[in-house]
């Protein structure tokens, strides 16, 4: 079955330029809002849409600029045996390798493949060609014939997929069986049956009219109508395929289905049919369903199949799609700032694959920060609520999200991030020493580091900035979700004499004491998850940050800026 080899799309919309060589089965994009996901899937739809009937206006030429043509390329390989005819197409056939990519013959070791030119002047008058560099410059032009068009047009399963559950021009249906057998004269004899029980029905309601269309009619002389009758007009209930509608058991139409399952019904059927199209695209394939069915759908496209039997494009933004989906399958689309839109493939090794499932909403953010574990997630998410309640600007707000670093993987999952272009920083304890080849992969990646004092955990360091007062609420804060047994335990494990009522602001907390108790809340995991930490965020640390030691707050107000900035 034919296969997208490589797409090439300039200043189309807000894409100026983009290329892609998307992979057999299943691919999904990923990425902000604005950076071109879905002007990819329209791209290929319209290039290979078979009906050429399609209109333009200036807002689809990239910035307004109309000076500059639209000009869209979609290269696919695995031809069937008319398109590998020398006779016919030798001038426009091209070669496609994996590794060394599109050139514009075919060599030894390289795929024969065809190129689908769109461009679009200033006329807005689309026009279709195959090309080749040597027949563009011999002025040689040629399109596919209706029939081939046909066999590659691309099946598109948008927010509303309605159209599919009836034998219209453009449903998935009308592609498998064209009309059911004996469709023609059945419905010209059900339009012909509507017109007289209609005229039988509606007599009485219009005789008036009738008997006063028949005196004129005598009085002039047009014999024609002189025995007038209302029947429904032949011309405007004459039915057409789209008029054959699937029906449930009831004789109530499938259309009635809501938005999630009437898609994942079709696709199920663009899945399961043999001759229907070899290119499905979808819109936002979470749309309307949930994520036990969003599974089944991924499922039904694919996405667990080691060779597909079509190429799907689809994009998202749910990160049950992100974890279900192997990283092979995944490409993030992101803008260089120009205009360009990049495509990286989110890998294929087991780091790369456990990051996306421990991960994923991360992905859909534009910049990251990875945290060493849930302690620092949650004490971010909890500077972000009083933040919020305070009217000023979140983490959250300036398009950052928060990944779970997993202590030990902090490192690889950062440098997966800033693989696929996103802005990454990394939030970590200083209780762990790194390697200088470590700490210089993620200096050579674009990684900013945010860390604590030497030695010091983010527990610790908390306990040795937090002014006494709040030392005071962090001790309770232990004894209200741990219990004072455990808590006390915990603490005369550091120091045998240390009871939670050394630990109050009026007597003081001396330094020694501020090291026992980081160890203990360290060793006891007092705080070691997202919600806890993020107590300690909301109702310690952020409304008395200005009176923390500088270890404290400048982290927090360095981490702050960097979420802030736009690069």
């Amino acid at each position: 079955m034919p296969v997208i080899r490589f797409v090439q799309v300039s200043r189309f919309r807000g894409i100026r330029h983009a290329v892609w060589a998307p992979c057999p089965g299943i691919n999904a994009i990923i990425g902000a809002g604005d950076t071109g996901k879905s002007t990819l899937l329209d791209a290929i739809e319209m290039t290979l849409a078979p009906r050429r009937n399609m209109s333009f206006s200036d807002a689809d030429f990239w910035s307004l600029d109309v000076s500059e043509p639209i000009d869209i390329r979609v290269t696919i390989g695995d031809l069937p045996d008319t398109l590998l005819d020398l006779d016919r197409y030798g001038s426009f056939q091209r070669g496609w390798h994996s590794i060394t990519g599109l050139s514009d013959e075919p060599t030894t070791g390289s795929e024969v493949v065809i190129t689908i030119r769109l461009q679009v002047d200033q006329d807005l008058d689309p026009r279709w060609c195959l090309y080749s560099d040597r027949a563009d410059a011999d002025g040689q032009a040629r399109e596919l014939p209706s029939a081939e068009r046909q066999r590659l047009a691309p099946v598109r399963l948008g927010v509303l997929a309605h159209h599919h559950l009836a034998w219209g021009n453009r449903s998935v249906l009308n592609k498998i069986t064209e009309a059911p057998l004996g469709a023609g004269s059945a419905l010209a004899d059900a339009a012909r049956q509507a017109r007289s029980a209609f005229g039988d029905a509606a007599q009485a309601q219009v005789q008036d009219a009738i008997t006063i269309v028949r005196d004129v009619a005598n009085r002039t002389g047009i014999a024609a109508a002189a025995n007038a009758t209302a029947l429904l007009d032949a011309h405007g209930i004459s039915f057409t395929g789209g008029a054959i509608a699937l029906h449930d058991g009831d004789g109530v139409p499938l259309r009635n289905l809501g938005t999630g399952s009437s898609r994942l019904l079709i696709a199920g059927v663009q899945a399961a049919a043999s001759n229907t199209s070899p290119f499905l695209l979808i819109d936002e394939v979470e749309h309307g369903l949930e994520p036990y069915r969003i599974i089944r759908l991924l499922h039904t496209l694919g996405s667990k199949q080691p060779a597909s039997t079509r190429q799907v494009f689809l994009t998202t933004h749910s990160a049950v799609v992100i974890r279900e989906l192997a990283a092979r399958q995944i490409w993030r689309a992101g803008d260089d700032g120009t205009g360009q839109v990049i495509l990286r493939q989110a890998g294929a090794t087991s780091d790369e694959q456990a990051t996306l499932r421990a991960c994923a909403e991360a992905f859909l953010a534009p910049k990251v920060i990875v945290c060493e574990g849930p302690t620092e997630i949650g004490l971010l998410r909890g500077l972000d609520l009083h933040w919020d309640t305070q009217g000023y600007g979140t983490f959250g707000s300036y398009g950052a999200a928060m990944a779970d670093g997993g202590g030990g993987s902090m490192i690889t999952r950062s440098l997966c991030f800033a693989a696929l272009g996103y802005r990454t920083c990394l939030l970590r304890d200083s209780d762990v020493v790194f390697t200088p080849q470590q700490l210089g992969a993620l200096a050579q990646a674009g990684v900013t580091e945010f860390f604590w004092d030497a030695g010091l955990s983010t527990e610790q360091q908390l306990c040795m900035s937090l002014p006494d007062q709040q030392i005071e609420q962090f001790v309770q804060l232990a004894v209200e979700e741990q219990g004072k047994d455990k808590v006390e335990a915990d603490l005369r494990n550091r120091a045998a004499h240390l009871t939670v009522d050394h630990y109050s602001a009026g007597l003081g907390i001396s330094v020694a004491e501020r090291e026992f108790l980081g160890l203990a809340a360290k060793k006891g995991g007092w705080f070691k998850n997202i919600t806890l930490g993020e107590r300690v965020g909301r109702e310690i640390l952020a409304p008395n940050l200005a009176a923390c030691s500088p270890s404290v707050t400048n982290v927090i107000n360095a981490l702050g800026n960097w979420t802030a900035a736009t690069h």
